[in-house]
């Protein structure tokens, strides 16, 4: 097993593995932030994210057959670099650069050069990604990553940075500032854009056991979780002043994990993780920060293309916020006092 590299500054420790330049753990104190899950743990996912239809794709008049790597969905999943070693270029205490040759093969005949660096403050990962296309033409690539967020637990004694230092993420309230909801057929390829409506209520008996509810997929103001069932993509994210888009999980401890997406960034994509092992299942969430939707590739749009000797450069963030578990009806009101719960508007 390839040994991991851990960051440190403060109270915060980052643990990253050459291994997919995955980042395993993050945590800050006793409260971790980012958990293993035995799923993609935080690895960079390219040239491509999530999945790709068939495998196919066709690019400036060529079709490419990729490997299928998820056989039961029939398709190829999550890129060619989360299982590959990629070395060590820069390392001090609290960052790391690392890069990967990505040469080209028979289904993705098409050369660049990767680099990830993370840097660590207190209670605060960034990381910047950048690929450079050291081929002859252009070529289409996106960027994705796969962190698992936990929860946390108000008070809980196991070790920070592990999976069993977390509740569930039923009790956790989630904020996803996107337009739109990528209605998935059940191999998980978008069929749909459905945009949002302004005007949706999220009633607090509301249950529906219909995987394209919209209400059930409307995260766009924090509310609870509860026994959604999220593996899904939303695209056109809200953005702030600053060009970032900026995801929420509120945990048990009504302490807040953010992570910031910025503007090369265009889709979110989030998993409770319900199809993990018995003991893994809903422990922890992934939000996940990508360049293209799902199937982009298949679909023929929506993604980047990038000339030779350019590169396409991305930057995003997860902070912990807050300090002390606050009371418990904190986190089913706002300082009006109204329950979220009921609230499904466009706040970001």
């Amino acid at each position: 097993m390839t040994a991991t590299i851990e960051l440190a500054c403060g109270e915060s420790v980052a643990v990253i593995s050459p291994t997919g330049a995955s980042l395993l753990r993050f945590s800050v104190g006793e409260r971790p932030v980012v958990v293993p899950m035995n799923a993609f743990d935080g690895a960079v996912l390219a040239p491509w994210p999530n999945r790709i239809d068939g495998g196919r794709f066709d690019f400036a008049g060529a079709r490419h057959q990729l490997p299928i790597t998820e056989p039961e969905r029939d398709t190829a999943l999550h890129g060619l670099v989360a299982d590959v070693e990629w070395s060590v270029i820069e390392r001090t205490d609290s960052a790391l650069g690392l890069g990967y040759a990505l040469e080209a093969t028979a289904g993705y005949p098409f050369e660049f050069s990767l680099r990830v660096d993370f840097e660590l403050a207190e209670a605060e990962l960034r990381i910047r990604a950048r690929a450079l296309n050291t081929g002859s033409g252009p070529a289409p690539f996106g960027f994705g990553f796969h962190p698992w967020l936990s929860p946390g637990e108000c008070g809980g004694a196991a070790a920070a940075g592990s999976v069993d230092a977390a509740g569930s993420v039923d009790e956790s309230q989630l904020v996803i500032p996107a337009a739109h909801w990528l209605e998935a057929d059940d191999r998980l390829i978008p069929t749909a854009v459905r945009p949002f409506d302004d005007g949706t209520a999220v009633p607090v008996d509301h249950v529906s056991d219909d995987s394209a509810c919209m209400l059930c997929k409307d995260f766009r103001a924090l509310r609870t979780i509860g026994g959604t069932v999220l593996d899904d993509a939303f695209g056109q994210p809200r953005r702030g002043g600053d060009g970032w888009s900026r995801a929420r999980l509120k945990g048990a401890d009504s302490r807040e994990v953010i992570v910031g997406m910025g503007p090369g960034f265009r889709t979110w994509q989030v998993c409770t993780g319900d199809g993990l092992e018995e003991d893994l299942a809903r422990r922890a969430i992934a939000i996940e920060p990508m360049t293209c939707p799902p199937n982009a590739f298949g679909a023929g749009e929506d993604f980047d293309v990038v000339s030779p000797g350019d590169e396409l450069a991305v930057e995003w963030s997860i902070t912990l916020t807050g300090t002390d578990c606050e009371r418990a009806d904190s986190m089913s009101t706002d300082s009006g006092g109204q329950d979220l719960s009921t609230r499904a508007s466009t706040e970001s």
